[in-house]
């Protein structure tokens, strides 16, 4: 099911059959640079499953990105249920191929991923969570209009930035 479509970006939602394309971004040491390891492909299969189960029950979750022009599964992004210093939070995510970085891909999907929240679901505040050392994250994140707000910790004891953004 395709949820929006950008000029550059189709986002909609990631089946079974995208395992393999993201597992071998998944495994890339690269992309996961900022994550605490990269990940197997039953990882990845696994994940995926859970993917499908947030559609479920939120409505929403992770997209598979599509890039339109090559027609090719580049990543994925979208809105994450999170819990952060014990209240519940809604953040927006991107994670794409390196040889599709630098081109605004990102900012693209995070800001459809940002206008669904807001207008689609009636979230009235987002977050993104980000390793304190990803500055190019960082800057998608000023980019698509969230603030710095705070440092914190979270469940897979890591210390991260809150980037926010209120309608």
């Amino acid at each position: 099911m395709i949820v929006a479509e950008t000029p550059s970006l189709i986002l909609r939602y990631i089946t079974l059959d995208d395992v393999d394309e993201l597992a071998k971004i998944y495994a890339d040491p690269v992309v996961m640079k900022y994550f605490p390891s990269t990940r197997t492909y039953e990882e990845t299969k696994l994940q995926v499953e859970w993917f499908i189960t947030w559609y479920e029950k939120y409505g929403f979750g992770l997209w598979a990105t599509i890039h339109k022009a090559d027609n090719k599964f580049i990543g994925r992004c979208g809105l994450i249920p999170q819990i952060v210093d014990g209240k519940k939070e809604l953040e927006i995510g991107y994670l794409l191929a390196k040889e599709y970085w630098n081109r605004g891909l990102a900012t693209e999907a995070a800001i459809a991923s940002r206008d669904y929240a807001f207008e689609q679901l009636g979230y009235s505040r987002l977050i993104s969570l980000i390793h304190r050392d990803n500055i190019p994250s960082q800057k998608v994140a000023l980019k698509v209009g969230l603030t710095y707000e705070k440092d914190s910790w979270i469940s897979w004891e890591m210390m991260v930035r809150v980037y926010a953004i209120h309608k």
